[in-house]
């Protein structure tokens, strides 16, 4: 009779955690319907506001909101998007309190360390492939990013690279020796190669 008892209480937790599942999907859905095209770049008020979507020192971001910033990122302007600036991105005070730095455009450089495409398999939004990497500050931080256009050629470890983008939170990840490092990631329009 215990294993019967067992198997239907565990049959209870699966519908359970199957239906939480499936309202998420629905409340991000949901929200996907209420980002309208000529919302702001980021959303920092109301219910919607995405600072709620977004957890510090976990792998990712929702898709809507990596979508909607590929979107908006795309069809931005470089000079729209200069003008948006807050100056060079501060690691220890960002690192101490995200939420400041969070959403708003910073510069970043560093050595390119790796570069590669990635597909986006969303058919609503226009930008096919995000190029993603990581480069390192001259303190050798990491920098996690994706841009929305192609690079030029680049040699890794050897070209200085810069990057006005979008912060949209710290990531951890564990390194091939086992180390956790956190590292801040950004999403931007362009990558670009500086003397």
């Amino acid at each position: 009779m215990r294993p019967a008892l067992l198997l239907l209480l565990l049959s209870g937790c699966v519908r359970s955690l199957e239906g939480d599942l499936s309202d998420t999907r629905a409340e991000i859905v949901e929200l996907q319907k209420r980002i309208p095209p000529e919302s702001p770049l980021w959303i920092f008020d109301g219910p919607d506001r995405f600072d709620s979507f977004v957890t510090d020192n976990d792998p990712g971001i929702p898709d809507f909101l990596y979508h909607h910033l590929l979107r908006k990122l795309d069809a931005t302007s470089e000079e729209e998007l200069a003008s948006q600036l807050k100056g060079d991105f501060d690691f220890a005070e960002a690192s101490r309190d995200p939420g400041l730095f969070r959403g708003r455009v910073w510069r970043v450089s560093g050595v390119i360390g790796e570069l590669h495409a990635e597909r986006i398999g969303n058919p609503k939004v226009p930008v096919r492939t995000a190029h993603a990497g990581v480069f390192f500050d001259p303190s050798l931080k990491p920098v996690l990013f994706h841009v929305t256009r192609k690079p030029d050629v680049l040699t890794l470890r050897q070209d200085t690279v810069e990057i006005r983008a979008v912060f949209v939170k710290w990531i951890d990840y564990k390194t091939r020796s086992g180390r956790t490092i956190s590292a801040p990631f950004f999403v931007g329009k362009t990558l670009r190669h500086t003397l």
